[in-house]
């Protein structure tokens, strides 16, 4: 039975009134105000140094356990219109780890009233200090449109289909009962690809930082890992060999402040979770980390419940071993005071990846599977990354290596995007890796339509040979040619360890040239393409989402030699229209004219021939065009 929702956090009003506590202003999303008794929230107001309570956090298996803090000062304006509680900590085995990795989030109280969750922590500090977000920052975060208004000035939240009962005025807890409807979709706000710098920059230890949240990591092999680390580092977020889901553990996780609070990011033969530690719960919405996990706002990832395996002291920065264990609902924002999910049977919505490996031994295939969650920063990056440690996921490559490849990459609603093609040694996985991740982003980051990737699929064959091979000489078998005839080119080829071998190819001339010289240039498929955008730039500067995807679309395969004959003359594009072999009083008038998209292009006759090699190197003949050269 669908239920709407009567109590859901918007624009929250904080009223403080002394003694009387922090009543929290809620409104709904018929536009119907109810006021939330929260007497068990103690506002900043309150706080003062020299003043105990208890933290509650997780540090092995599911046992919620307690933690002395003394509050030693309230530091205002650490941010913009953000203060932070300095405490220290006792207890739970903290002077021995410091504040660890993994208890961001971990609900601090005081008198039994929340006062916030910890999530700053001093590297290289002695003591176990720890910066507490207040919890009255922490819940402004909300997934109800915060970008926008309704014309009546309210904010609006969707109906998340939740009915929720309340406890009693004096309930330190607040559990409540309620049924899963059909929610429907909160608006998605446009967000660039940003990496945000942390609220408390600095990495010396006179600079109090967000507590690096763990990213435990399974199924990826030691190199890729390394990689992985270097990217995510600059986002706070520290990947660490861990365990993936535990099935035998789904009833020995809770709900509750205090508890492991995992996020995923991917999932299937690898996992990859970030993990901290939630405050509070209220109603359908849940908050926890006390700092950001990417700070880019809106957010959809699947929640999960989890449990702490180890804490590893350090001298730097302790961090807690763990495991996600059962998925409880969606993260929706993400800012940097605190991550805002919903506990709803409702799920984040995944993007499915499959990687198919053969060889190099005996022909056998291995199929891989994922599921990444769909983030336009996060997407690119682990499905690249998954891709090659699939494909290294028993040992490196060959030193000697030649990978076949097809990535499809499907646009919902749109056709797929298929790349064919092949790369050698050295690094033939990273050349992989690479073209994964650059048609993922181009698509996700492109200027003219916002395009969601409804699947990638990478197929990938393994030769223990390298198929590279340099051009090192070419010579024409004839001094002149006639328009409209052929030239035999010799083509001296060095296959990689090999010796050199000839190949003779026909260079065409086409029956329009006009007589004199022109250059012909023999090479291979990049050098082909890195002249042709220097000749012809229009042609890589898609202007809408059709011509992008048709860009993306185009195949030159890398076992081919590519013969380009210069076309005699100049020519202009208006736009996308190319308009070659322009007489000269032409390209003036059209070169001086308003026209902001006129450019110039000197454009190439291009002819193929397969080869069996990849070709590296380009080398140049000049071709003497003479109508009456002797016939063939």
């Amino acid at each position: 039975m669908r239920i709407r929702v009567l109590c859901a956090a918007v624009g929250l009003v904080l009223t403080l009134s002394g003694a009387v506590g922090l009543v929290l202003t809620m409104t709904a999303a018929a536009g119907a105000a109810e006021a939330l008794d929260v007497k068990r929230y103690m506002p900043l107001s309150e706080v003062e140094p020299g003043m105990t309570g208890v933290g509650k956090t997780t540090l092995s298996g599911a046992t919620i356990v307690e933690f002395q803090v003394k509050v030693l000062a309230v530091l205002r304006k650490v941010g913009p219109k953000r203060d932070l509680i300095v405490v220290r900590c006792s207890g739970a085995g903290l002077e021995e780890s410091g504040v660890v990795a993994g208890m961001s989030g971990s609900p601090v109280y005081i008198g039994g009233r929340l006062i916030g969750g910890v999530a700053y922590s001093f590297p290289w500090s002695k003591l176990p200090l720890a910066g507490v977000q207040p919890i009255e920052q922490m819940l402004r975060v909300t997934d109800a449109q915060p970008w926008g208004e309704a014309a009546d000035g309210a904010l609006r939240i969707s109906d998340f289909g939740l009915r929720i009962e309340h406890g009693g005025a004096g309930a330190t807890s607040f559990n409540p009962k309620y049924e899963i409807g059909n929610p429907q979709s909160v608006p998605v706000s446009a967000l660039g690809l940003v990496i945000p710098p942390p609220a408390l920059a600095g990495r010396d230890a006179c600079d109090m930082q967000p507590i690096k949240a763990p990213v435990l990591v399974s199924g990826m092999t030691a190199r890729c890992l390394d990689c992985l680390r270097e990217e995510l580092a600059p986002l706070g977020l520290v990947p660490m060999q861990g365990g993936g889901t535990d099935i035998k553990l789904p009833a020995a996780s809770v709900l509750e402040p205090g508890a492991p609070l995992a996020i995923t990011l991917a999932r299937g033969d690898a996992q990859i979770t970030t993990m901290g530690t939630i405050t509070d719960i209220a109603g359908d919405r849940l908050y926890g980390f006390g700092h950001a996990m990417l700070g880019l706002g809106e957010a959809d990832f699947p929640l999960m419940t989890g449990i702490g395996q180890v804490v590893v002291p350090t001298l730097n920065s302790s961090f807690r071993l763990g495991a996600p264990v059962r998925e409880v609902g969606r993260l929706m924002w993400d800012e940097e005071t605190a991550i805002l999910g919903r506990i709803s049977k409702d799920r984040a919505p995944m993007v499915p990846v499959t990687v198919n490996v053969k060889g190099p031994g005996k022909g056998r295939t291995q199929s891989f599977s994922y599921e990444i969650a769909h983030q336009r920063m996060l997407l690119p990056m682990l499905a690249s990354a998954l891709t090659a440690s699939s494909l290294t996921h028993q040992s490196d490559l060959p030193r000697d290596h030649t990978i076949t490849y097809r990535v499809t990459v499907r646009p919902v609603g749109e056709e797929p995007v298929v790349r064919e093609n092949l790369v050698v040694s050295p690094g033939g996985d990273s050349l992989l890796q690479m073209q994964v991740r650059t048609l993922v982003s181009v698509l996700m980051e492109n200027p003219f339509r916002n395009t969601k990737i409804e699947s990638v699929d990478v197929q990938a064959t393994i030769e223990a040979v390298s198929r590279a091979a340099d051009i090192e000489e070419v010579r024409p078998l004839r001094n002149a040619v006639r328009p409209g005839g052929t030239v035999p080119v010799e083509v001296r080829i060095r296959p990689w360890r090999a010796e050199p071998e000839w190949i003779t190819v026909e260079v065409a001339v086409p029956a329009d040239y006009p007589e004199g010289t022109s250059r012909a240039t023999l090479c291979g498929a990049d050098e082909a393409l890195r002249q042709e955008a220097r000749e012809v730039p229009v042609r890589f500067r898609p202007d809408s989402a059709e011509s992008l995807l048709e860009f993306l679309g185009r195949q030159e395969r890398r076992d081919q030699l590519f013969i380009r004959l210069d076309v005699p003359g100049e020519g202009l594009a208006i736009g996308r229209d190319e308009l070659p072999n322009l007489p000269g009083s032409m390209r003036a008038v059209l070169s001086d004219s308003a026209r902001r998209e006129v450019t110039s292009v000197t454009a190439a006759r291009v002819t193929k021939r397969a080869v069996p090699y990849v070709l590296q190197g380009s080398r140049t003949i000049d071709l003497k065009i003479d109508r009456k050269a002797p016939e063939p």
